[in-house]
């Protein structure tokens, strides 16, 4: 195997084994979700409330005087604002429509104990003031459930308001309203206007420069009766008790966790504040330095990332929008008493941050599975801070060192892969390949086995891959891939002054290029050895050196945007940094950016070989997992004909998905009208204010690249160590400090210490 570069610092890893004992947390009350279990399960019935059209209403208001409202668009443009009360069931009590004007808007609704509902109104500016300025005009409405207007305010006209206008540059807006003991809150701009329930202006709170201020949007209404709210600043989000004389929030805490993370809602009578993030929804109260997980998504079938708009109903209900295989959907969600969810053997799958694919395959397979459950062990959302976001990935690597491995890994690319491999840690997943009698490991492409393999042994799952490379005309630098820095520097001493390499790129990019695309000519991680100090480094140093240390902005003016469409095709510029994901992505940029045959050339290196295979995911099985077959059950999908088919971003590893991609590639796309016709859709390229049609592939150009993704065997590497080592220390040779031998000199001892101790 080409091996990546190791990717995090052992030595830190091995600081933080002595905090990844068993024992409740410190990170901010979320550890119990690494542990998901029968106590987090809820069951979501689908609320149907019909307003005759296929939009999805929000909620608003409380259990007992819940509303919703949705809008509908006419064939015309025309819209109806539709408003409905809801009973606990989500049944509907009452319906009424409101008919808006074009250049009208309702938002922000809310609702009293009488089931009246307010909103405002935004009569979008459709001509300039005398200023010349184009100000909406405002109105804060109140009617009842028969469309009866009880009052209708024009905020614009409002005294304080006015006041607040002229000093704001001639510019307003309006933003939510709530109801709290009989008066209405209106935020306008940053300040906060009163009105009693029959629209009488009572007063403005202003703002100015108090500490703590709070957006109408982000006060909550308890259940006890009090207010909370939150606000931001560097720190996190802090939470506390609005004095609604004020705006201002009281005895602030900062939410526990990343609390960035979180959406809030009012919560029920045991707890204050619903809080979510993608693990789950979770129960809080103020003042609290931990969370209580209440449901997790993935153990109660969601593939969504959230549940939104949630309204509590009693202690175990609650109703909320959520993403549903098909779209948004409102649903009733039920707890699930831990003795009637079924009895399953349990896996565990870690990661750092969760992938939307992964994810829906988890839940896929749990809803399917009679006998394997997966959970889901999310290290970002459970451990990161707004201090530290590596803190997830830390106490990942700390976990996996000293012992305490998922049954599924997703791997990260900061996670020291070479050194789990090296240990035992990982299943060689080809014997299970070859063994299931639903996949053929000859339909697979060899090469891309074979860069993730060990000494033939296969650790780790890529179900789809891009290319990361350079490419050029072929016409300047021939028809094989590969160069090296001394062929570059020949044909830019043929080519015309001004004529770049590569456009709007400065070092620290092409350094990361250097790496990511052609790093393994310097390093040999199988062999513990690196040659930064050899000629064909130090090569790389003078060369990086030709690139600015900072681009020049003032050179991207007007004219250089109206011409970048035509820059490759008129040689201004000779090489495209490039992640080559399809076969249409390639026909586009080959027919369009340079308007003729290109080379998947690469960086420029030693080995001639600058291009490097970028795995869109990575999966290994562990090989202390006690339900492997339940590992491969979940695992196998992703290499499966259903999935590989339905790729579309980056190339399937299966050889006969590649293969109907190709044949695709060779047609034009069509779409169905509105008629029911098929009608031809063609790419095409817009330059010098012309577009110019793409052409679909031929078989010919389909073979070429085909064969081509079969000569890729590096794999695509990062590691923020290594980048810092070379960087810090370059700096000198860059500054006319020290020369290039002596700088890779250091690079080459300090690289080695840090290879030795990650090994």
């Amino acid at each position: 195997m080409k091996r990546r570069i190791v990717a995090a610092g052992m030595a830190a890893v091995m600081m933080l084994m002595a905090l990844s004992g068993c024992g409740k947390s410190k990170d901010g009350g979320n550890s119990e979700a690494a542990a998901s279990s029968k106590n987090y399960v809820y069951k979501v019935t689908d609320v149907n409330v019909d307003f005759g059209n296929d939009s999805i209403p929000t909620l608003f208001g409380k259990a007992d005087t819940l509303m919703a409202y949705g809008y509908d668009y006419g064939k015309e443009g025309e819209m109806t604002v539709h408003f409905a009360s809801l009973d606990e069931n989500g049944d509907i009590i009452k319906k009424m429509a409101l008919d808006i004007e074009d250049n009208v808007s309702i938002n922000n609704p809310a609702c009293d104990k009488e089931g009246n509902i307010y909103y405002v109104k935004d009569v979008y500016a459709t001509e300039p003031d005398e200023n010349d300025n184009y100000m909406d005009t405002y109105y804060l409405e109140k009617i009842n459930m028969d469309g009866e207007q009880l009052f209708s305010i024009c905020i614009n006209e409002l005294p304080d308001v006015q006041k607040q206008i002229t000093e704001n540059g001639g510019w307003l807006y309006m933003g939510s309203i709530m109801i709290y003991q009989d008066i209405i809150y209106a935020q306008i701009m940053d300040n906060i206007c009163l009105f009693d329930q029959n629209g009488n202006y009572q007063k403005m709170i202003v703002t100015g420069d108090k500490e703590n201020v709070v957006d109408v949007s982000n006060i909550y209404t308890l259940a006890s009766g009090k207010v909370a709210g939150i606000s931001w600043d560097d720190n996190g989000v802090n939470i506390g008790y609005v004095d609604m004389n004020t705006g201002t929030l009281t005895d602030t805490t900062k939410l526990p966790g990343y609390s960035y993370d979180y959406s809030i809602y009012p919560g029920n009578s045991k707890y204050e504040l619903f809080l979510v993030n993608s693990i789950g929804l979770y129960g809080y109260n103020m003042g609290d330095t931990e969370t209580q997980l209440l449901m997790n998504f993935v153990d109660s079938d969601i593939a969504g990332y959230s549940v939104y708009n949630v309204i509590s109903i009693n202690e175990d209900e609650f109703f909320a929008m959520y993403d549903a295989e098909d779209g948004n959907a409102l649903g009733r969600f039920t707890k699930v008493p831990p003795s009637e969810v079924k009895d399953k053997k349990t896996l565990v799958l870690a990661c750092n941050g969760i992938d939307y694919d992964v994810r829906n395959n988890i839940v896929k397979f749990n809803k399917n599975n009679d006998e394997y459950r997966i959970t889901i062990q999310d290290y970002a959302a459970l451990y990161n801070t707004e201090d530290d976001y590596q803190a997830g990935l830390n106490r990942l690597n700390a976990d996996i060192v000293s012992g305490k491995i998922p049954d599924i890994l997703v791997i990260d690319d900061n996670m020291p892969v070479e050194s789990y491999v090296s240990k035992g840690l990982f299943e060689d997943l080809k014997p299970y390949i070859e063994k299931d009698e639903g996949l053929d490991i000859n339909n697979f492409m060899p090469n891309i086995l074979d860069a993730f393999s060990v000494d033939g042994k296969l650790y780790r799952l890529v179900p789809s891959y891009m290319i990361s490379t350079l490419i050029a005309k072929t016409s300047l630098v021939g028809e094989e891939r590969g160069w090296t820095i001394g062929e570059v520097n020949q044909l830019m001493s043929g080519m015309p002054a001004g004529t770049s390499f590569l456009p709007n790129m400065d070092r620290e990019r092409m350094l990361l290029n250097c790496m990511t695309m052609a790093g393994n000519q310097f390093l040999d991680f199988d062999a513990g050895t690196c040659n930064f100090d050899s000629d064909a480094f130090i090569e790389m140093l003078e060369f990086l050196k030709q690139f600015p240390e900072q681009t020049d902005d003032t050179v991207y003016d007007d004219s250089y945007w109206e011409s970048y469409d035509t820059m490759w095709r008129e040689n201004r510029a000779i090489a495209m940094s490039y992640s080559l994901s399809g076969f249409k992505d390639y026909n586009y940029t080959k027919k369009g950016t340079f308007g003729e045959d290109i080379t998947l050339i690469g960086f420029p290196s030693s080995n001639e070989d600058g291009s490097s295979i970028m795995p869109a995911m990575q999966l290994a099985m562990s090989s202390k997992s006690a339900n492997k077959e339940g590992a491969w059950q979940f695992m196998r999908g992703y290499l499966t004909d259903e999935y590989q088919d339905e790729i579309t971003y980056g190339f399937p590893v299966s050889i006969r998905a590649l293969d109907a991609m190709g044949e695709k590639a060779m047609k034009v796309d069509t779409y169905i009208d509105e008629n029911g016709n098929e009608v031809e859709s063609p790419d095409y390229y817009y330059m010098n204010g012309v577009d110019v049609e793409i052409k679909p592939m031929t078989q010919e150009e389909v073979e070429n690249l085909k064969q081509m993704l079969y000569t890729f065997n590096q794999v695509y590497t990062y590691d923020q160590e290594l980048m810092n080592i070379i960087s810090e220390e370059s700096a000198a040779f860059f500054s006319g400090q020290k020369n290039a031998r002596d700088v890779a000199s250091i690079i080459q001892s300090r690289v080695q210490i840090y290879v030795n101790e990650n090994r």
